[in-house]
């Protein structure tokens, strides 16, 4: 006989892990989750080399505008966290520029903090007076609220290798909380040498001491172990309605439940999901994504003295590089460093055909020329992660897709969640936000 579940969250990531938790957490009990890989976690997964502590997804840290649920997130981390103020730079030009970058105008040469300072006021007093047209999409947002200096010499180049995809292209729905936006006040104080923080809300940040971003799931895990069935190696193969039920396919065995909250990626769930959403669900293909590698190395020496640093140089590989060890010193040897590299790129096709060999030399040539490290023979460990799956893109069509395929879900307590199931650019706060507000839905509607 086909078993039974109050709930079955198809993706074993954050959204589906905390999900689990808040469900338990409200008395919700009979709950299955089914992971495709061999471990849960995401994005949000550690490695351990040699005594080094990689987060292979990426750099990723705690913090939250909202109180309440930046202490729930350190309750559940149970004391295993530190407490750091940020210190970001942007490589522009053989300098480390402040984070963001219109607080670190002080950094740059006078001629080109005059440039910027001007631009910045120039465009401020034309948006006042209506002289120049509302913005239509993430390029000429841009434009519009910085002024020709700060975008050409950062906001655009950066951003472009950052997406990969000309961003006229972007709309504005993913700018509000992404973008800093600082007071004009500031800019001036910045540019004639007079500290000012932007991204306010993020420059005291969490990390954990231990274990890497990963203890964050392994802390939710602990919470959930033996009381929420985790099915790893286990891929969905579809979800179809039955009378008033939800039947979840999966390689070797289906479910029977009265909600999926449905966590997997979007632009791959054409086939999972088409018994729901018809002839629309070949839209989800349409939604786009921007691959990414993370390239994790190990090496002995001190590192600089910043968190993660943004380099919109060309000639550089990666986008971004984090020093781990500055985040908890327990994630390298003493007096070693542990740093990952972020590179994405254009499509999915790029990733497949990726030889690591030549990219990784790319990527230490991209440290030599930092001064990093001294050499490739400075190595102690390294590692390559690929994501097929990394930013989601805010285009036309992803409102469009998203905007039918939601609602008709939902319709039948198909609930859409994460990153890559909304395909919405979440920080891990509002993850967790949004599984509490999932949880006490199902919660609502089983009452």
């Amino acid at each position: 006989m086909m078993k039974y579940y109050d709930v079955c969250i198809v993706g074993g990531g954050l959204a589906g892990i905390s999900t689990a938790y808040y469900l338990l957490k409200y008395g919700v009990k009979n709950v299955i989750l089914f992971e495709a890989s061999r471990n849960v976690g995401g994005l949000l997964r550690s490695m351990v080399i040699n005594g080094y502590t990689f987060d292979i997804g990426g750099s990723h840290i705690i913090f939250s505008k909202d109180s309440s649920t930046l202490k729930e997130i350190l309750n559940i981390l149970n004391g295993n966290y530190v407490r750091h103020r940020r210190n970001s730079k942007i490589y522009i030009d053989g300098r480390y520029v402040k984070y963001p970058f219109e607080n670190g105008l002080k950094d740059l040469p006078p001629e080109k903090r005059f440039e910027c300072l001007r631009d910045i006021i120039e465009i401020y007093i034309k948006r006042l007076k209506g002289e120049v047209k509302e913005p239509r999409n993430f390029l000429e947002w841009l434009y519009y609220v910085f002024g020709n200096c700060i975008v050409n010499t950062y906001l655009k180049p950066y951003n472009e290798k950052l997406w990969k995809i000309d961003l006229s292209e972007v709309t504005l729905e993913w700018v509000q909380g992404r973008v800093p936006t600082p007071p004009i006040e500031d800019v001036m104080k910045a540019a004639v040498g007079l500290d000012t923080e932007g991204y306010k809300h993020q420059l005291n940040f969490y990390y954990p001491l231990r274990g890497g971003i990963e203890s964050l799931i392994k802390s939710l895990i602990n919470e959930i172990s033996g009381k929420v069935m985790i099915k790893v190696k286990s891929r969905v193969r579809r979800v179809r309605l039955d009378d008033n039920d939800l039947i979840v396919e999966v390689s070797d065995d289906e479910v029977r439940c009265k909600y999926v909250v449905y966590t997997a990626p979007l632009n791959e769930s054409a086939n999972i999901l088409k018994d729901v959403l018809g002839g629309m669900s070949r839209e989800l293909s349409l939604l786009r994504s921007v691959p990414l590698i993370v390239t994790s190395i190990g090496f002995g020496g001190s590192s600089l003295p910043y968190h993660w640093v943004y380099v919109p140089q060309k000639d550089i590989i990666f986008h971004r590089f984090a020093f781990l060890s500055n985040y908890s010193p327990l994630n390298a040897p003493k007096n070693c460093t542990a740093l990952i590299t972020e590179t994405s790129l254009s499509n999915q096709d790029e990733l497949r055909s990726l030889n690591e060999y030549t990219f990784l030399r790319k990527v230490v040539e991209g440290l030599e020329y930092l001064r990093i490290v001294k050499s490739e023979k400075d190595i102690e460990v390294y590692n390559i992660t690929k994501w097929f799956n990394a930013y989601v893109i805010y285009d036309r069509v992803r409102s469009e897709v998203l905007s039918k395929a939601k609602s008709k879900l939902l319709e039948n307590n198909i609930i859409l969640h994460g990153r890559f199931g909304l395909w919405e650019y979440l920080n891990m706060d509002a993850v967790l936000s949004k599984s509490q507000s999932i949880a006490r839905f199902i919660l609502s509607k089983s009452e």
